[in-house]
């Protein structure tokens, strides 16, 4: 999967989440990216898991080596990732995991301002201590910020001349 292809893809599935979740979709493509290095990773290519997710009820499951910051350091371990029939469901999923789980409840309530979002969001999501300015540099360096700006529904986004406008 190309770059392009992979932002196509998951352009529409983060709109297609974000038109219930109301999360910010460009927040939700810039993890995607991030977490599964635009879809070249392992775990999406096998599993289609595009956001590191851990295997959680009776999901069927794959384990990988993971690298996970530990009382400040970073130890290589072996976790269980979520396997997933398709990047739909997986997108699916997250937004799931995000709306339903305790500890995102503060990223739920900033979930109109993407950066904020995105911050509440990697205080749960990852050990890695620098992930907020990761996922927040991925979005704006790749002009994902376009899919949350402009848009007088959140959960439709982007702006008449967006990259993105073909998604919509």
């Amino acid at each position: 999967m190309t770059k392009e292809e992979f932002l196509a893809a998951a352009t529409r599935a983060a709109l297609a989440c974000s038109r219930t979740s109301r999360f910010p979709p460009g927040i939700t493509v810039a993890q995607a990216a991030l977490e599964s290095n635009w879809g070249q990773s392992r775990l999406s290519r096998d599993a289609h898991n595009y956001f590191g997710i851990k295997a959680h009820g009776d999901h069927a499951r794959v384990a990988y080596p993971t690298l996970e910051h530990i009382h400040g350091r970073d130890l290589r371990v072996s976790a269980e990732f979520a396997r997933y029939d398709s990047m739909e469901d997986c997108f699916a999923d997250r937004d799931r995991l995000l709306a339903t789980a305790q500890c995102y409840a503060g990223a739920r309530a900033c979930g109109g301002d993407p950066e904020a979002f995105a911050r509440a969001l990697a205080a749960h999501w990852a050990t890695d201590p620098h992930y907020a300015d990761k996922l927040l540099r991925m979005y704006r360096d790749n002009g994902l910020d376009e899919l949350d700006s402009r848009s007088p529904d959140p959960a439709i986004t982007g702006s008449p001349d967006s990259p993105f406008k073909e998604q919509l």
